[in-house]
């Protein structure tokens, strides 16, 4: 991990460097929960100082699917045994090995401090194609969720699942519509065919969470009212054609 930290410092959007990161978490940690959380935690300094690194953004969209994705895993393992969510009463000698336990994961309030963190750097560092990408990865996520179409947005497709090839960057969900005045930078050819793939799948998306949307617009309306960026002006613009579709 720190060899891969070293190598996106020095070279940016190294695909490589984050590519073999997402390996190790998948094959070696296993996505592990507290890890996942821990690695989104620790990146969010490096991201802030990076606003233009694609791939290390992309890192991020991958850290939330994969806690999404162990959530849903969790809740259908509950489902098919209800006994496991009852509260237990613990001897001591086991309240050690329940500290040990994996973290409940939170996922509205994970996916609403990413929307902010993502106010917070599109304010600072306007012009940033990159944030405004970012921040449509991660509404996505949080309209399929507040549509309560959770079990179908976590479920990742053969190539994003641990045993498939999700190391993959270009395999994380980019939303309908996404390559259109928003292409992600250094994409080969079959990288394209990925994201193609991938609107496909994604244009069957569930009724608009009405508030949320209307939370985004006027997040848009305050950029354009504010800014003084021609780049960041068509990234707004762009961002509120792409809210557009998610109602259609």
């Amino acid at each position: 991990m720190e060899v891969c930290g070293e190598a996106a410092g020095r070279y940016p959007s190294n695909y490589n460097a984050w590519s073999h990161r997402i390996w190790v978490l998948q094959h070696l940690a296993k996505l592990d929960v507290k890890i996942l959380l821990d690695e989104l935690s620790s990146t969010k300094h490096w991201a802030s100082m990076h606003v233009s690194d694609h791939s290390g953004f992309h890192y991020r969209q991958f850290l939330l699917k994969s806690l999404i994705s162990q959530t849903v895993k969790d809740s259908s393992v509950l489902e098919q045994n209800p006994l496991r969510s009852e509260p237990a009463l613990l001897l001591p000698e086991d309240e050690d090995a329940a500290s040990t336990e994996e973290p409940r994961i939170n996922i509205p309030h994970l996916l609403e401090e990413e929307v902010e963190f993502s106010t917070d750097l599109i304010d600072s560092y306007p012009g940033h194609e990159t944030l405004w990408c970012h921040r449509r990865h991660v509404f996505y996520l949080q309209h399929h969720l507040s549509g309560r179409f959770f079990h179908r947005v976590t479920q990742l497709s053969p190539a994003d699942s641990p045993g498939g090839n999700s190391g993959d960057l270009h395999h994380i969900p980019a939303g309908p519509h996404m390559a259109q005045a928003m292409e992600v930078d250094g994409l080969s050819d079959s990288s394209k065919q990925g994201y193609s793939q991938e609107t496909k799948r994604l244009k069957r998306t569930p009724a608009p969470d009405s508030l949320g949307l209307e939370m985004e617009h006027r997040f848009i309306d305050q950029v354009l009212s504010t800014c003084r960026n021609v780049e960041q002006a068509r990234f707004a613009n762009a961002y509120r054609k792409w809210l557009d579709t998610l109602s259609q």
